[in-house]
């Protein structure tokens, strides 16, 4: 039995990534780290224009952008107490 859960549609879009945009995860993000944007539609509209990322690959890799680069996504404990809060 499947679980649907935003999790789990998240972890089939990584799980495609590769396949569907030519890069994992990890490369979008490394690849990322090198540019300078400020906004999450910055990142979206770079990799939709420049390489021609789908939007919802756009978005996930944008999501995942901003969570790798905050403090909270990088302490666990802290990630707990900013979504107790």
């Amino acid at each position: 039995m499947t679980t649907n859960t935003p999790d789990a549609a998240a972890q089939t879009m990584i799980n495609n990534l590769p396949e569907k945009t030519g890069k994992s995860l990890q490369q979008w993000l490394d690849l990322l780290s090198q540019q300078n944007f400020a906004k999450h539609g910055e990142v979206v509209k770079w990799l939709k224009g420049e390489h021609a990322v789908t939007h919802g690959f756009a978005n996930l890799i944008a999501h995942s952008f901003r969570n790798a680069a905050s403090p909270q996504a990088r302490v666990p404990w802290l990630r707990q107490a900013y979504d107790a809060a």
